[in-house]
């Protein structure tokens, strides 16, 4: 999905302090299995890459490919359950929010297998409890979350346009052909940051220092405590950002008038998150950055993650800065039943043209225009209200046993900085 959805997007960046054994430092290269290169094919879906994995094996399973996060994750306990998984330790994370913390338990040597790769033994995090609610958000079946330590000694391969991973030994790599545009990057537990250059709303130059985050469906955030310069823009609207382990965050968005990822690759009048931390936190927790790129920015390149040597190269594709696609109705919308096909009302963003057409958190989604509900997908549904100004989507909605409908004229929700 190639649009951007304003307000209803997960960030998975996992803040995690996990012990170390030895097998945690044996090199990737199993994955390889004595080849130069191996590829595996993934699907993007609302903004995330999605590989097939196998647990133990045997058991398939649909993981976020996520180099904002360091660990194998995997929501559902009840799953590790019943494949008699033995739990090392019960360990406190720290979600997305920076400041929540939620628990999880270590499995140790867990077998996994991606398409075309060997079986391999990885340790395993296990949520305590599902704090996520993915599937509802995404309207797509999601087990977990697989990081970066997963691949290590690996290069990573990116291909958005062929919806291809391809993994390289790093040791062996040729840099690609002069298309390409070479980062240098910060390697942190696994994770590669990138330091940037942003333009504020008010013409403030800052360096910033940036998670390049494949396990985030936003394009841009960015953390407010984390510079004296970065302040919210004239323009905000509050809302939800979307959910991570703690629960839904709230934050604001509005536009940076610039960022430059490197001389000449930059994004002028960009579509910005903005999260409040709590200017106690321990800087060691976000690793000093200011923020993170995700998905519906990185996948206007191909790109190349080199952990080893710390290196990144990205081909811009034809009009990669162009203008992001947003939700223009402030509705924000959860998928749910046993298959993921009827809607419900999240939230509605405060004088949006939702609010504006009576519609109220809760309301259960029977019809969008013509068309039952359940025979659209909630990205369907989505880039219905990403249509242009003035467009008019029609809701019939169940609210406390009654029918009603309504239509939602979509316009944008904040004016251009």
């Amino acid at each position: 999905m190639k649009n951007y959805r304003l307000l209803y997007i997960l960030i998975l960046s996992l803040w995690i302090t996990l012990p170390r054994n030895a097998h945690s430092q044996v090199m990737g290269m199993e994955l390889m299995d004595g080849q130069d290169k191996v590829q595996i094919n993934f699907d993007y879906i609302y903004g995330f890459i999605v590989v097939d994995l196998k647990l133990s094996g045997i058991l398939p399973m649909k993981f976020i490919l996520d180099t904002g996060a360091e660990h194998v994750i995997l929501f559902k306990k009840e799953i590790s359950d019943v494949l008699g998984f033995q739990y090392e330790k019960r360990i406190n994370l720290i979600g997305s929010d920076l400041e929540q913390e939620v628990y999880a338990y270590i499995t140790r040597n867990v077998p996994l297998k991606l398409e075309d790769t060997p079986t391999v033994t990885r340790d395993l995090i296990v949520l305590e409890e599902d704090f996520l609610e993915l599937e509802s958000m995404v309207g797509e079946p999601i087990d977990g979350i697989l990081g970066t330590r997963f691949f290590r000694g690996l290069v990573l391969d990116i291909n958005y346009r062929k919806n291809r991973l391809t993994l390289y030994n790093s040791d062996t790599y040729e840099v690609p052909d002069k298309d390409y545009t070479e980062l240098d990057l910060e390697i942190q537990n696994y994770k590669p940051y990138l330091p940037t250059k942003i333009i504020t709303d008010d013409g403030t130059r800052i360096d910033t220092k940036l998670l390049l985050d494949t396990g985030s469906a936003l394009p841009f955030l960015l953390f407010l405590q984390t510079h004296p310069s970065l302040k919210l823009p004239e323009t905000v609207i509050r809302g939800n950002l979307g959910r991570g382990l703690g629960g839904d965050l709230e934050g604001y968005l509005g536009k940076v008038r610039y960022l430059e990822m490197k001389q000449g690759v930059y994004f002028s009048n960009l579509i910005t998150n903005f999260q409040e931390i709590d200017s106690q936190l321990n800087p060691e927790v976000y690793h000093q950055r200011n923020g993170l790129i995700g998905n519906p920015i990185l996948s206007r390149f191909d790109i190349v993650i080199d952990i080893i040597k710390e290196k990144a190269y990205i081909k811009p594709r034809k009009n990669y800065n162009k203008s992001f696609e947003y939700d223009r109705s402030g509705l924000i919308i959860y998928a749910f039943g046993p298959t993921l096909d009827q809607y419900y009302v999240k939230d509605v963003i405060e004088n949006s043209p939702g609010e504006e057409a009576g519609i109220k958190r809760g309301d259960i989604i029977k019809k969008v225009g013509i068309l039952p509900a359940n025979l659209l997908s909630l990205g369907t549904i989505t880039r219905r209200l990403q249509r242009k100004e003035g467009k008019k989507v029609r809701f019939t909605i169940l609210r406390n046993g009654e029918k009603l409908r309504k239509s939602v004229v979509l316009r944008d929700l904040f004016s251009d900085n």
